[in-house]
């Protein structure tokens, strides 16, 4: 059924089936024997408690693979067919990887996840019904790209880095604060005595992770783009953090994240990042803010390198890349100082 598709294709679907299999079955340890295994959970009530997180992270782990499997199984105008067969992969690849954790014991198998996944397979399938248009849409990107950033090799390595910042937002905290005791989300509530509080942690987290990240992407820009470049990526920040925030807070969780100390980072962070000597000085700039929070992090997160959650569900995986994002963008920026030493520009 692949001869006539791309081996790209085939290969990329493959390793991707792999990989959730060994995420459905970490840690691959304590198997109970093979006549303790039961097909209770198929019936079982729903779970009377389950999170927006579980949702999401069942949802999306299995619209790719729905999307690559549909598109390795169609033919050319005649895609719709594929949607069917791609469901039942998806349902009864997910009804083995749940049949197999009955035999884990720190596992719980779900017929909810069973049909969470087969949606999100579904949901892949359907996008992959619009193939072509992705495709062009990626080449105006991609044309995008070549107007407003630089040409230089390790500047496609900056993208990936950004594109993995982009994850990080379902950490739901600013970078600096992953795993940071006194930073954490607050439900709305009336302040007492009628005194609103201002959250300074809360405030110079969120201002320092928008600094940094502006500055991190005007290193990446053509001479002559700054300004406009900064603006938009700004209201792109936040509107991604709302994305995040939509996907897995609940609204009245979501009324305390925008708060007005993440209001007032922005409007400083977006003042600050057009002053002329931060714009000169841009590499200079989140070089110093990524030495100083990846400093502090070190002598006052309890756990700076491997942040509490499980790296299987997406708010786990967004907290353990926040806390390796600034890592990488350090030694990024560092190596890029020395290939291509910084220029004064606007």
């Amino acid at each position: 059924m692949f001869a006539n598709k791309s081996a790209a294709f085939r290969y990329v679907l493959i390793a991707y089936v792999i990989a959730i299999g060994l995420g459905s079955l970490y840690p691959f340890a304590g198997w109970r024997p093979l006549s303790s295994w039961s097909a209770d959970f198929l019936f079982a009530p729903p779970p009377r408690y389950f999170t927006r997180n579980d949702v999401s992270t069942n949802l999306l782990a299995y619209l790719p693979l729905g999307y690559l499997l549909a598109l390795n199984l169609s033919q050319p105008g005649h895609r719709n067919l594929s949607i069917l067969p791609t469901l039942l992969f998806g349902a009864l690849f997910s009804l083995a990887m749940e049949g197999l954790q009955v035999l884990l014991p720190g596992r719980i198998a779900s017929n909810l996840d069973i049909f969470l996944n087969s949606l999100g397979a579904l949901t892949g399938a359907l996008l992959a019904l619009h193939h072509s248009r992705w495709l062009r849409a990626g080449q105006a990107l991609y044309h995008w790209r070549r107007t407003w950033f630089q040409d230089h090799g390790d500047t496609t390595l900056g993208f990936w880095l950004l594109a993995l910042w982009a994850v990080t937002q379902f950490a739901l905290v600013p970078q600096p604060g992953v795993g940071w005791p006194a930073i954490r989300l607050y439900t709305v509530a009336p302040a007492p005595a009628g005194v609103q509080l201002f959250d300074a942690p809360w405030f110079f987290a969120m201002l320092v992770e928008l600094i940094v990240i502006g500055a991190f992407t005007a290193c990446l820009l053509r001479p002559g783009r700054y300004v406009g470049a900064i603006f938009l990526l700004l209201v792109s920040v936040l509107g991604l953090k709302l994305l995040a925030w939509a996907v897995l807070l609940k609204p009245k969780v979501m009324g305390g994240i925008l708060s007005p100390e993440t209001l007032a980072a922005f409007v400083v962070a977006l003042w600050l990042l057009l002053l002329p000597t931060v714009s000169r000085r841009r590499r200079s700039v989140a070089i110093a803010l990524l030495i100083a929070t990846d400093l502090a992090r070190l002598l006052f997160v309890p756990a700076p390198l491997w942040p509490s959650g499980s790296p299987l569900n997406l708010v786990g995986l967004a907290r353990h890349l926040a806390a390796l994002w600034p890592w990488l963008a350090l030694l990024y920026l560092l190596r890029k100082t020395v290939n291509h030493p910084p220029s004064l520009s606007r």
